[in-house]
């Protein structure tokens, strides 16, 4: 039965009462209200009561006890705070934060136009974070179970991430689940019933909502999905798990998008990706469709999108953000198609890998770029920024924003210490 608004609720481990303000959402599993506690305003996710069994219970119950991976990967997650009960009834609910929806966003939200669209860097920044805290939750044992757009919301101007409903998170290949998905992000072996939820199916989903965050489209859904009049189970069995084709497969143009103008947008922003993103999509729905040995790792969809970050320069004309290339020094703006002067990069040597940072007005160096993976913080502390040069004009430098003081060795071979919010000595001019 629904809540009713005042109706008190008890919060079992922190021995809270709650008192029910308003319901604020609906879905398949339950409904959600806006609760006051002794610590404000929070939600409580109430179940349904077919939903409300023991084997929920217990899978709410547990995920209280460990709470959400540590680090800022798991702090995206809305984790359960604690199971929620009310007298005489049996169904129940878990207390979880409450959610800016002002400032989130939900996917088709910003398809709608009712929040902004964001650029490239936040794009770069949400796949980041998303990638970066399912791999977090995979590598504490479990598996999320049901990623997909419904649970995801963002901040389209930087890029923050929450991950919602978390309620059928479980210990990979272990615990029961009620859940085991939406269809149009389930892996083959699932849809196929040869297989039960895993890491390893939650990659190919992870894929599939990655790629709706580009290209705002589904990878199977082109001419084949014409053949069907009637789009029904059956017919989402066949096109997602029977015998799909993602619609930009090099080697098999059987489901290339038609050219009805409803696939514009889809095509256009395919467009948008740089060809490293499109080789890791192709790979993800070609050989990992199958062989789910090789679908792509949430490690490798994190570096790339950092990669990809790094390599954002703004188009002095439009300011259109736009990725560089080092191996290419012409750049034509995707937006007013004007060229761009290549810019200068920064070769990070570090023992994970070199890697490359595009310099311009305000680039900013971050922690992760000296020191990957180090330490519980996303890596996101800024360290250097790009300023222009205090007495050359057109010239710039590094500003040193770390606790520490650099060195810098000039071609010559001689050295100065740069100090902390230091610029680079004006006594010297740029090679």
């Amino acid at each position: 039965m629904p809540l009713a608004v005042g109706q008190s609720l008890h919060a079992e481990q922190l021995g809270t009462t709650l008192h029910v303000i308003k319901k604020i959402g609906e879905g398949t599993q339950g409904e959600v209200y806006l609760v006051e506690s002794p610590q404000g305003y929070q939600t409580v996710k109430w179940y349904k009561p077919e939903q409300a069994t023991p084997d929920q219970r217990t899978a709410i119950s547990y995920l209280v006890r460990t709470g959400p991976p540590y680090g800022a990967a798991g702090k995206r997650f809305i984790w359960p705070l604690d199971l929620v009960t009310a007298q005489g009834i049996k169904q129940f609910g878990y207390l979880m934060a409450r959610i800016d929806t002002q400032r989130f966003a939900e996917l088709g939200e910003v398809w709608a136009h009712l929040k902004p669209v964001p650029g490239l860097a936040a794009l770069c920044e949400i796949s980041y974070q998303l990638a970066n805290s399912y791999r977090a939750l995979h590598l504490s044992g479990h598996c999320y179970r049901d990623i997909s757009a419904g649970n995801l919301i963002f901040d389209p101007k930087t890029g923050d991430v929450l991950i919602c409903d978390n309620d059928n998170v479980g210990i990979n290949r272990q615990s029961r689940c009620q859940v085991w998905g939406t269809m149009e992000y389930m892996a083959l072996e699932l849809i196929r019933g040869e297989s039960d939820p895993s890491t390893e199916t939650d990659l190919h989903a992870l894929a599939v909502l990655l790629f709706y965050v580009w290209v705002w489209h589904h990878p199977f859904h082109g001419r084949i999905e014409y053949q069907y009049h009637c789009w029904d189970i059956p017919a989402k069995k066949q096109v997602y798990g029977i015998s799909p084709v993602f619609v930009f497969d090099p080697n098999n143009p059987a489901n290339r998008l038609p050219g009805d103008p409803d696939y514009t947008v889809a095509r256009e922003r395919w467009k948008l990706c740089p060809p490293e993103l499109k080789a890791m999509f192709v790979r993800a729905f070609t050989e990992g469709l199958k062989n789910p040995g090789r679908r792509v790792t949430e490690g490798e969809w994190q570096n790339l999108f950092l990669s990809l970050k790094d390599r954002l320069v703004p188009c002095p004309h439009c300011h259109a953000e736009n990725f560089a290339d080092t191996t290419s020094p012409d750049i034509s703006c995707w937006h007013c198609h004007r060229g761009i002067s290549p810019p200068p990069f920064l070769l990070i040597h570090r023992a994970g890998g070199n890697s490359c940072l595009a310099l311009s007005p305000g680039t900013t160096l971050r922690s992760r770029h000296i020191a990957p993976g180090a330490g519980m913080d996303d890596g996101s502390q800024a360290i250097g920024r790009v300023v222009p040069h205090p007495s050359i004009p057109g010239a710039a430098g590094i500003r040193n924003l770390s606790n520490s003081t650099w060195q810098a060795t000039f071609p010559d071979g001689t050295t100065v210490d740069v100090p902390r919010a230091g610029p680079f000595p004006s006594t010297r001019k740029p090679p």
